[in-house]
């Protein structure tokens, strides 16, 4: 971390601004800073708001193959209480490395779950989800569903120079909340967020819509560019935890989803049934999902519990049925998921089959 504060401390001069009804002012800004090295950028990838457990997820872009320490830095909205993202080490590389079974390109930071325990580099990714999750004691409800402000930073403080990455949103609704006004004019006289004489801050952050986020949507960057503005997110209807962002997708036809293979072979003698994920799906619209599996003549055998708001993206219908004690011998098997959704009332199935192997 060292390098980090040598690299920071040219820019512990802060430009003191007019509090008049002016937001923007036309001083020269402070140049950007660097992270670490000359053209390594550890940047805000995705956020998720109105949800349990709000998240950030981190990536990290650099021209050479590395990874970066970075518990010691804070991910937050500066308001109220904060803390750093770990006490042990925590490593976020521009690659996926082969030696772990997760993938080191991502870390997603909750910051409402002060009560869990981080996925370190000592730990790897314990919950099995693919990525490392970190758990900050930040400010209750860290994510507002309206105006905020989101940055990587050294402290807790914008205004003391130590910003790596930034981001402002906002609702829309022509009433800012000071607080985050504040916030943002600090990113901006260090030159972290786009600045401007005509336009005011609702008018630069990135829109989330009159009603703020719907619980199953993100703000993704698209392709890791970073202009400090707007322009560099997008609303997406997938949330894409620790894997590449999705802005735009065909939904092929309006469906609610499709299925991502038409057959599923699982051998019972070889004790894999422990590994199997589930059944891998492509969810388009928020949905409830049941599962069915029949004997080769026809005959149910076993129907799931509901699935309840399943959300868009990739999910892996889980292999239940497996666990049941339900007469399965070699053979092939007819599966059937079916969707729907209630307040639309829209309802859509489809089938595959299931293959046991000795």
């Amino acid at each position: 971390m060292k390098n980090v504060y040598i690299l920071l401390a040219g820019f512990f001069l802060f430009l003191k601004c007019d509090q008049g009804d002016a937001f923007y002012y036309n001083e020269t800004k402070l140049p950007k800073q660097t992270f670490y090295a000359e053209n390594d950028q550890l940047l805000i990838n995705e956020i998720v708001t109105a949800t349990n457990s709000d998240w950030v997820e981190l990536a990290f872009k650099s021209p050479q193959d590395k990874g970066i320490e970075i518990s010691s830095l804070f991910v937050t909205m500066y308001y109220g209480e904060n803390e750093s993202l770990s006490v042990e080490p925590v490593t976020i590389y521009n690659f996926d490395r082969s030696e772990t079974d997760y993938d080191d390109r991502f870390i997603l930071v909750h910051l409402t779950e002060p009560e869990q325990t981080d996925e370190t580099d000592s730990t790897g990714d314990t919950n099995q989800n693919g990525y490392l999750d970190l758990y900050c004691n930040n400010y209750y409800n860290s994510l507002w569903n309206s105006d905020g402000v989101i940055a990587i930073d050294t402290d807790d403080d914008p205004s003391n120079g130590g910003i790596i990455d930034f981001i402002a949103y906002s609702n829309q609704d022509d009433s800012p909340n000071e607080t985050i006004v504040s916030f943002c004019l600090a990113a901006q006289e260090l030159n972290f967020w786009e600045h401007s004489s005509e336009k005011k801050f609702q008018a630069i952050a990135i829109p989330l819509g009159l009603n703020g986020l719907e619980d199953f949507m993100s703000l993704s960057r698209q392709n890791l560019q970073d202009t400090n503005s707007a322009q560099d997110f997008s609303l997406s209807r997938y949330q894409t935890p620790g894997q590449e962002n999705i802005i735009n997708l065909n939904q092929e036809g309006n469906l609610l989803f499709k299925l991502l293979t038409n057959l599923i072979t699982i051998s019972l003698s070889k004790n894999n049934t422990s590994k199997f994920k589930g059944i891998p799906l492509f969810v388009y619209e928020k949905s409830n999902l049941k599962l069915s599996l029949f004997s080769s003549s026809g005959l149910l055998l076993y129907q799931s519990d509901p699935v309840e708001d399943v959300f868009p993206g990739k999910f892996f219908f889980p292999a239940y049925f497996l666990k049941k004690k339900i007469k399965i011998t070699n053979g092939l098997y007819p599966l059937k998921i079916e969707a729907t959704v209630s307040k639309k009332k829209l309802a859509e199935s489809h089938s595959l089959y299931l293959l046991i192997q000795p």
